[in-house]
């Protein structure tokens, strides 16, 4: 489980030691749902109601009050579960879109990228892999081996500076194009990891946070993982 949401569940002992959710507490909630992952936001969710029934127990005057801070935590939790839900953007190129979207959510990781690409070599982006690896993102990359020793080809380099990289070495190509970003964030398209897809290609990449979605491109990458080692 995600240390912030260990912090958060601390927080909503201490919301419930006068048995409110003041309106305050309920916007610093919202706030720090933000970055949870999905199965920490159900966790979070379902611990409200345990947290209430045990306070029911020990204080059974405050029902009322206790009813309150319930109906808010959960309406704050729901709401952070149904915006991820049918949250969807679309970019393309040429022009400085989608590199720059994706930039942006590299840099806005804080625990797992995964990465399933033909392809990478475009510096800026290896850039934003390396500084992500570096603050201890955990970071996997899924490729192809015919593109592992093209000239200007990043993925040599990745691997060396330690991020775990895997390819597929049969005679057909892996040619997905999707990252996922701590599993709450996927990016899909025909967007190759390249310059002249930034530059001169006609591009595309959608960027959701559709938590089934998510999960399909998960399995998707784990499997291939797998079949790589």
């Amino acid at each position: 489980m995600h240390k912030d949401t260990l912090a958060l569940e601390r927080s909503l002992l201490e919301y419930l030691d006068d048995d409110r959710l003041s309106k305050a507490e309920t916007r610093d909630l919202r706030f720090d749902l933000k970055g949870l992952p999905l199965d920490d936001l159900n966790f979070l969710r379902n611990r409200l109601f345990e947290l209430a029934r045990d306070r029911l127990t020990q204080a059974p005057d405050t029902a009322m009050a206790i009813v309150g801070w319930l109906d808010r935590g959960t309406k704050a939790i729901n709401a952070e579960l149904h915006q991820r839900q049918s949250t969807h953007q679309a970019w393309f190129t040429p022009g400085q879109d989608c590199l720059q979207h994706i930039i942006r959510q590299l840099n806005n990781a804080r625990q797992h990228i995964d990465i399933c690409v033909f392809t990478i070599s475009d510096n800026r982006l290896s850039d934003s892999i390396v500084a992500a690896h570096r603050r201890d993102v955990e970071v996997r990359i899924i490729s192809d081996n015919h593109k592992q020793h093209d000239r200007g080809s990043d993925l040599g380099s990745l691997s060396q500076q330690g991020i775990a990289t895997r390819f597929d070495s049969t005679a057909d190509h892996m040619h997905h194009k999707f990252c996922i970003i701590d599993g709450l964030t996927l990016i899909n398209g025909s967007f190759n990891w390249t310059r002249s897809a930034t530059e001169r290609n006609q591009e595309n990449i959608v960027i959701s946070q559709d938590a089934t979605l998510i999960a399909q491109f998960q399995n998707q990458f784990d499997s291939l993982w797998e079949a790589f080692a």
